[in-house]
Formats: structure tokens, sequence, C-alpha cells
């Protein structure tokens, strides 16, 4: 079996306390993160950089409110896994002397709004291409709130077929999660779509025919494993929570009927 491939963020959140503690030497440092960070965006490779990004912006708030370190040990296991509050730490900022506490003052003023700008064109990038992806019921619409099910994506001639489960985001969190599976891709030649989930699947072992299929649709082509994947994900989240709030809605006011 393949190892997978360790993910790494480019800059720990401690980059301004790393010898020395220059601003002239953190302000080349910033310029090389975001130089990196960069062209990433110009390959509209969004995951794992938005959550990098999110993660430093938030830590540089924290050190201007603060004066504490915003951190986490969290082992990421895909490209686009979320950061929830329990996995994010904080701690003293290191001990300085004098100078030292003075030229960190001005990095800091130096690179936050930086970074609060950097994170908002990142983020009208993230925007642009969630607003470009769409999905689609295609079959078992009445079984849309399962917690299980497929979408698939039509890439030219070649079609990708993922199993999905849809499960809490932690033990005891509102939010939701969405683990995924790849079950096919290639051309169709004489397979059907229920062919392929009949024969592929590998986790929804029973009731396979009456599971929610999602079609994802893109306007625009970008990376699927570091873009369009996250974003059916979440797409797939926002569409079925808002459907379960209306269900929610309709037994509420038939409750209030009885």
């Amino acid at each position: 079996m393949a190892r997978k491939k360790k993910i790494e963020f480019l800059m720990n959140t401690d980059w301004m306390f790393e010898k020395p503690i220059d601003r002239e030497h953190k302000e080349y440092k910033l310029l090389s993160y975001f130089q990196k960070m960069g062209e990433r965006l110009d390959n509209m490779e969004l995951y794992p950089g938005f959550i990098e990004l999110s993660l430093h912006l938030a830590n540089v708030q924290t050190l201007v409110k603060d004066k504490k370190l915003l951190y986490t040990t969290k082992k990421f296991t895909t490209v686009d896994d979320e950061l929830l509050v329990k996995d994010l730490k904080i701690k003293d900022v290191p001990e300085m002397s004098h100078d030292e506490y003075a030229e960190f003052i001005k990095i800091l003023t130096y690179s936050a709004p930086r970074m609060f700008e950097y994170f908002g064109f990142a983020k009208s990038v993230w925007e642009l291409v969630f607003d470009s992806v769409h999905l689609k019921v295609k079959k078992n619409s009445k079984n849309i709130l399962e917690d299980k099910g497929y979408f698939y994506f039509n890439e030219g001639e070649v079609i990708n077929v993922w199993e999905y489960h849809k499960k809490p985001a932690a033990k005891g969190s509102p939010e939701s999660k969405v683990l995924v599976n790849l079950i096919y891709s290639g051309t169709k030649n004489d397979l059907t779509l229920p062919k392929i989930i009949t024969n592929f699947s590998q986790w929804n072992v029973e009731n396979k025919t009456k599971l929610p299929v999602f079609e994802m649709i893109c306007r625009g082509e970008f990376p699927i494993q570091e873009t369009l994947l996250p974003m059916f994900k979440r797409k797939l989240i926002s569409y079925v929570g808002q459907k379960q709030i209306i269900e929610n809605y309709k037994k509420s006011k038939e409750e209030l009927k009885d």
C-alpha cells in the first residue's frame, strides 16, 4: 500500500521568533512565503494553502490582541482537512531581550496588515471557485439526508465517481465533514453510472441503489485534488445542511399543529 504524502505547511506560526529576530529578515521571509503561496494560487491550487493562511491570519490577530502565539499540532490527513477550534492551541511568546522585543513589535506591525490583505486576496479566489461549482441531484432525491451517497464529475471524456460519508467534524460538533473515496476514474465505455456504483463501491455495501447521487458541475478548469474536490465536499455539506434545516422546519410546524 502506498504511503500517504505528508501534508506540511510552508511556514510555522512561530516564524517571527526564529533567529534572527530582525524586521528586515522577516520582511524577506514573509515575501518569500507570499511568493510560494502566489505560485499555488496562480495554478488555482487552493488547498492546503487556504487553511494555512487562515491559521496565520488568526495567529497575527492573536499576537496583536493578546501577545500570545497561536499554533496547532494537528496531523492533516487530507489537503483540505479543516482546522477546528479544538485543534488550536495558545502559548506565551518566547522570552526576548529588550531589543528583540522592539524588533518583534516592528515585525508584527509590518506583517499583520499584509497578512490580512493577502488572505483577502486568497479568499476572493476561493469564492470565485466556490461560485463556479454547482451540484444537481441525479438519483434518489428523497434520500439526500442520508449520511452516505455518491457524487461524480465529468472531466471531458473521463468520469470521476466518489462515494462519501458525511459525519460530525468532531465528537459532539455541530459541524460536518465529508470523507470521500474515489471508486472510479476513467472513460465509461460500456459502464453506466449504476454499474460503476454497484461494481466499485467499497464503503456503501448495503442499499447502494437507494443512496443519493449528485452530479458536480464546474464552470472553469481547476485542479481536482487541491481545489475541486474540496469544493465538491463543501457544496455537498452546504446543500444537505440547507435541506436539513427545511426538513426540521417542516417537522416543527407539524408538531405545532398537533
